[in-house]
């Protein structure tokens, strides 16, 4: 039977962790893992960790198999105890049972909304947790804000004969070629936007737009939906600014791709797969 995770409002503790309370223990961009019987990386403990006094204060995000689930910030100076070890977040996913790692894109995205949403944009007080919700409040003015989502699409579009659009992106550091993607603007719906980055992108047009499946990206706090499409015309022309360079490929031509683990991983995989069936 697998492990879900339910995500409950949010309350703050300061007391020692339970034996079975599990941590999701963040420095900056790192996750504090523990290992398992087996050597396999997990989410530590309060057995693992009891926590020291200076970082008891925590933010309980959900339940784990009933298990109690918290968030604990742990500043960049802090000296780790030697069973446990830092990783960079997107990696440390890879390792994670997919509860686990709902539990830490939760706690990923409610620490950067914490952080930024202090004040009420109203009247400036300092905002409370609010009582019965996943929000915080202004106790001046009784203003509720909810943690901010910031929603993006990612599309897999392919050509008359079934190859696959890849561009390379002027932020990335190496030459990996990957999916177009771009967030949802204002009063927009996804396809709409799924057409507009592909436009403005790569100044192609595309047709039958079909929803894939989702990703939490909580970098710092976006959700990924990806998309696939077909060709409909115009030339590939990159813009220049965010692309520099775009094409078609097959199976065979694909240059360097995104890792596992994401959901620009699994559209291309998909694509892959459905392109050898028709290649039988």
């Amino acid at each position: 039977m697998s492990i879900e995770f339910v995500p409950t409002v949010n309350i703050t503790l300061e007391e020692a962790p339970d034996e079975g309370e599990v941590l999701i223990a963040l420095r900056g961009d790192t996750l504090l893992l523990a290992g398992g019987e087996s050597g396999a990386k997990r989410l530590p403990t309060g057995a693992d960790w009891p926590l020291p006094e200076s970082l008891r204060k925590r933010l309980v995000v959900g339940q784990l198999d009933s298990r109690r689930c918290s968030l604990v910030s742990v500043p960049p100076d802090f000296q780790l105890p030697e069973t446990l070890e830092a990783m960079e977040l997107r990696p440390a996913r890879l390792l994670l049972e997919a509860a686990d790692e709902t539990a830490v894109c939760r706690a990923k995205e409610l620490a950067f909304w914490r952080r930024s949403h202090r004040f009420c944009g109203g009247c400036g007080k300092p905002l409370e947790d609010h009582e019965t919700e996943c929000a915080r409040r202004c106790p001046a003015c009784g203003a509720v804000f909810y943690p901010v989502i910031s929603p993006a699409v990612i599309v897999a579009v392919t050509d008359g004969c079934g190859r696959l659009l890849l561009a390379h992106n002027a932020k990335f550091r190496t030459r990996m070629f990957a999916l177009l993607a771009g967030f949802v603007e204002a009063g927009e719906t996804m396809e709409g936007a799924v057409r507009r980055e592909i436009r403005e992108e790569v100044g192609i047009e595309v047709k039958n737009i079909r929803y894939f499946g989702s990703q939490s990206w909580p970098y710092p706090n976006s959700l990924m939906a990806g998309f696939t499409a077909e060709y409909a015309g115009g030339e590939l022309a990159p813009d220049g600014v965010e692309i520099t360079a775009a094409g078609f490929y097959t199976p065979d031509e694909l240059p360097e791709i995104p890792p596992p683990g994401s959901i620009a991983r699994r559209l291309i995989d998909h694509w892959k797969s459905q392109y050898e069936v028709k290649e039988r």
